[in-house]
């Protein structure tokens, strides 16, 4: 019987190693959906002399990393130089990040990337971009691609440094750690299900009572081996 029971113990272990790797493998395959605003309508006055154009918003997840622009080539084809600006707020009076963009490198209806080192606290913080030209002139401009009429909560269009109707059109990507994906996954679970099923200590309780009961299930085989042994 002592054998019997080192099997039964044996596949205990691999049971809940098995279990423990199919749960870590699905929850890192999950991954945050991009955010931003996606509706459009219109075209941004053109990144040109004094002229800036930006957009704020607020994060709706940690580990902010990556901003697409979408954005208008000048009509030239070429053009100067712009500088990107991400800050954290509209008032802020330094950058988080820098970078310049070649308008060369800008493709009608293809979102330009702009990657940095993830920001791991992003989560509820308002966060503003820019872009500005100043050797531009007026007609050989990049232009945001914009959404006059898209409404964004937590969000809006900026001229200038003064808020201005809808939004410009980009979406934002978000870089999460283990326990954020966890938490995450809880959030999907409960969104949308009603009282209890509602809430993500819900499904928390159930993966320990689950724990529990296969403790006790393990305990339990297990003292029926001993006492057969007697």
């Amino acid at each position: 019987m002592t054998g019997l029971r080192a099997v039964m113990v044996a596949l205990a272990v691999l049971w809940l190693a098995a279990l423990a790797l199919v749960v870590k493998t699905g929850v890192d395959r999950l991954h945050a959906s991009p955010w931003g605003n996606a509706a459009a309508g219109d075209m941004s006055p053109e990144v040109a002399g004094s002229t800036q154009v930006g957009q704020a918003w607020m994060a709706p997840l940690p580990g902010l990393y990556r901003i697409e622009l979408f954005l208008q080539p000048p009509a030239t084809g070429s053009g100067q130089p712009l500088t990107f600006h991400l800050q954290a707020g509209v008032d802020a009076t330094s950058d988080l990040w820098t970078a310049t963009i070649d308008p060369g490198q800008i493709v009608a209806g293809s979102p330009y990337a702009i990657e940095f080192e993830p920001l791991r606290d992003s989560r509820g913080r308002t966060f503003y971009f820019y872009l500005e030209s100043p050797q531009s002139r007026p007609g050989e401009a990049v232009q945001f691609v914009y959404g006059p009429a898209s409404v964004l909560e937590g969000g809006s269009a900026y001229l200038n440094g003064q808020e201005a109707a809808g939004n410009l059109v980009f979406q934002t990507y978000y870089s999460l750690r283990t326990r954020e994906k966890v938490d995450l996954l809880l959030e999907r679970m409960a969104e949308g299900r009603p009282y209890l099923l509602g809430t993500k200590g819900f499904y928390v309780g159930l993966a320990i009572l689950y724990g529990l009961l296969l403790l006790l299930l393990i305990w339990h085989v297990g003292k029926k081996v001993t006492s057969g042994e007697k």
